[in-house]
């Protein structure tokens, strides 16, 4: 399942409420549990209000919320002058200033910051969902979860679900199959047609994540560049980049990067990743400081 919402709007505090209430709609038509909603609408608010207060230079910003099974991921994306990512300090309870960042950081699962220099800056807020018993959401995640065999473990149970679709199941094991081999221009085809971009196994791995790991930055330009996510986890918290980084594939590394891959996010991250095995090379793309030899 995936819900996506793109709104233009003016750099005005009238467009708060009015966003607020779109992505509430969505999420309750779901079945999103009350309390996450509440803690989405609070996160929401915050971020735009810190567009609307501080984008000084921006007559407008994007606000891109996507819903993918049990995960919501907003982006606010202001038009002004940019600011330094690196320099923002994650707020202290005591401080005067910074009450805003101090609510994100408290009620998302993972808060990221990007600037693009006299081009404008993105908050990115990541938060796990919940849905009520028998609710809509609870249905289409569980319709999107395939349970396949794995090429790297041989114990498992194709069959382990009686209630799995066997023609849908053939369909998606074809498709990570697809993915695995970098076969981009049929793969692609298929996501044109109405495919999931982020469709993922009984493991979490989606098709990017599945391109990424056997090493097909094309497969993953392709992906990324219809709207497969470059930072979704899977059920490890293994994201795409960290996994690039481990098998030393520099193409899919730049492929990630290029896509909007956060080095530091995820634990390890992909910077924890470089560093740990000694990969210079990754950490001067991450901007890291590279160990001195030992």
């Amino acid at each position: 399942m995936e819900i996506s919402l793109d709104l233009l709007l003016p750099r005005d505090a009238a467009s708060v409420p009015a966003t607020r209430r779109l992505l509430d709609a969505a999420l309750t038509a779901l079945g999103v549990e009350n309390h996450i909603r509440d803690d989405i609408e609070m996160m929401l608010t915050e971020a735009c209000t810190n567009v609307i207060k501080h984008a000084e230079h921006g007559a407008d910003y994007t606000v891109r919320a996507t819903i993918q099974d049990r995960r919501c991921v907003i982006k606010v994306i202001d038009s002004g002058a940019g600011f330094d990512a690196g320099r923002v300090p994650r707020p202290e309870l005591s401080a005067e200033h910074g009450r805003g960042l101090l609510i994100m950081y408290s009620l998302a699962d993972d808060v990221r910051f990007h600037s693009f220099p006299e081009d404008g800056a993105l908050v990115s807020l990541e938060k796990r969902l919940s849905y009520g018993e028998d609710s809509l959401g609870t249905l289409l995640t569980s319709e999107n979860r395939v349970p396949v065999m794995a090429d790297d473990d041989p114990e498992a149970d194709p069959e382990a679900d009686p209630e799995a679709d066997p023609e849908r199941e053939e369909f998606a094991t074809r498709l990570f199959e697809l993915a695995r081999a970098g076969k981009t221009g049929q793969l692609i085809d298929y996501v044109e047609a109405g495919a999931p971009v982020n469709l993922c196994d009984g493991k979490g791995d989606t098709l990017l994540m599945l391109a990424a790991y056997h090493g097909h930055p094309d497969t993953v330009r392709a992906l990324a560049a219809r709207g497969a996510d470059p930072e979704r986890a899977n059920d490890r918290g293994q994201r795409p980049l960290a996994g690039a980084v481990y098998k030393k594939e520099p193409g899919v590394v730049r492929a990630l990067l290029d896509a909007g891959a956060d080095p530091r996010a995820g634990s390890p991250s992909a910077a924890d990743t470089a560093r740990m095995f000694g990969n210079s090379e990754f950490l001067a793309w991450f901007d890291e400081a590279v160990p001195p030899p030992a």
